[in-house]
């Protein structure tokens, strides 16, 4: 199969088995950086993920290793690192550090993706030299990349962090595997020690070595809130200035997700990825809360508040509003095509969203709301399920999917007491 097939493939290469995925992208690798490999290769990132296939080491792929947990998220659920850093700026940058490192030196440092003796001192050494290049390019002008204030800003993060970058190697050894659910002693000792090592020789790259320490847990909100605790070898001063720098991009990634679906309608929604993020974004608002008990800051109490009221009303308008509407209407379609099957799907997943809720209505000031409308369509589908068990012209199948709506709303206790006594009633 040459270049021009596998690329044609495209977003059919996500849909093929496990064993012909994992050949196809060794295939591509072997195929060189060529724009329309890259365009393939983006296009099938999410499935790389999933399955994390060997893939060819290369220096482009070792120069980013590093900073590779910034890179921007690929799915909504899929945690968000702090100071996103854009995968496509690679693609612009790495031939840049190329020409500055030189052909040269680059070729000495392919001994590092191999293993041997001098691995891990060139590697070391390869990230020194991609350090001193990126600060260069970042200085001066950059010919080739459509530079923004985030680009900029992310230039001078990279040549940072890759200033640390054996710290921070030691920083993912640590922290593994990635993400991270919750913060354990051993996790904040290793923090402690390489973060007093990062202190000691390069303080200003402090905030970059915790920024991606936080980025490997799945809530990085979650790190903010033992880091005033932590011995990272600073003066108080010094640590008071760290979290509250910290505690400003915390603030303003949770402000960021929260605007993502700020602009839909609960009919074209994802409801159930709506409630992910809301309960993500709650459990980020309450950590992030209880940290900056420290602090006292009022400006950003009222950004929290903000945020939890957005959050709040995307809730009410794209999960809540008219869900049994949808639910019910789902029992209708139950012997048609593809179509139909798919309509039974969304409402699947809006009776999950309305059970996921309950875990975070209180915090959200919903809980009347959520009870309401739960009870609506219980009420609705108990009587869909009535009528189709035990009526004259009734459908078995409209019947049981009934219950199993209740089932996904109000869970498993209350569709058997309900299943019961409709059935206990037909028996009479």
């Amino acid at each position: 199969m040459n270049m021009k097939d596998l690329v044609a493939l495209g977003d059919r290469l996500l849909d093929i088995d496990e064993a012909k995925f994992r050949q196809v992208v060794g295939l591509l690798e072997q195929m060189g950086d060529h724009p329309d490999i890259r365009q393939t290769i983006s296009a099938i990132r999410p499935r790389l993920v999933e399955l994390r296939p060997n893939r060819q080491p290369t220096l482009k792929r070792l120069f980013c290793n590093p900073f590779e947990d910034l890179f921007e998220a690929l799915g909504r659920a899929d945690p968000m690192p702090l100071n996103v850093i854009e995968r496509s700026l690679m693609n612009g940058l790495w031939p840049l550090v190329e020409a500055q490192i030189g052909n040269e030196r680059l070729g000495r440092y392919r001994a590092a993706l191999q293993d041997g003796p001098e691995r891990w001192a060139l590697t070391h050494a390869f990230w020194a030299d991609c350090a001193t290049a990126v600060s260069a390019i970042a200085d001066g002008e950059v010919p080739g990349l459509r530079m923004t204030p985030a680009r900029m800003r992310a230039l001078a993060d990279i040549a940072i962090i890759l200033s640390i970058a054996p710290e921070v190697a030691e920083l993912k050894a640590a922290l593994a595997p990635r993400p991270v659910p919750k913060l354990h002693a051993d996790h904040i000792e290793a923090i402690e020690a390489i973060g007093r090592r990062v202190s000691r020789n390069r303080p200003a790259a402090l905030k970059n070595f915790i920024i991606l320490a936080a980025s490997r847990l799945t809530d990085p909100s979650v790190l903010l809130g033992g880091l005033w605790d932590m011995d990272l070898g600073q003066k108080s001063t010094d640590r008071a200035a760290l979290f509250m720098a910290l505690s400003g991009t915390v603030v303003a990634q949770i402000e960021d997700r929260s605007r993502a679906f700020q602009s839909a309608s609960g009919a074209g929604t994802d409801r159930m990825a709506v409630a992910d993020l809301a309960l993500h974004l709650v459990a980020s608002l309450d950590a992030t809360r209880a940290a900056m008990e420290h602090s006292r800051n009022k400006e950003f109490d009222q950004r929290l508040k903000e945020v939890r009221n957005s959050v709040h009303g995307m809730v009410r308008t794209q999960v809540l509003q008219d869900a049994d509407s949808g639910i019910i209407a789902a029992l209708g379609a139950l012997e048609g095509g593809a179509e139909e099957r798919a309509h039974l799907r969304r409402a699947e997943n809006q009776a999950r969203a309305l059970r996921k809720c309950a875990t975070f209505a209180d915090s959200l000031g919903l809980r009347g709301e959520l009870r309401a409308m739960t009870q609506k369509a219980t009420a609705s589908l108990t009587e869909k399920a009535q009528q189709a068990l035990s009526g004259p012209a009734g459908n078995a199948r409209t019947g049981y999917t009934a219950i199993r709506m209740i089932e996904l709303i109000a869970g498993p206790a209350e569709a058997n007491k309900i299943m019961d006594e409709i059935m206990g009633g037909s028996r009479r």
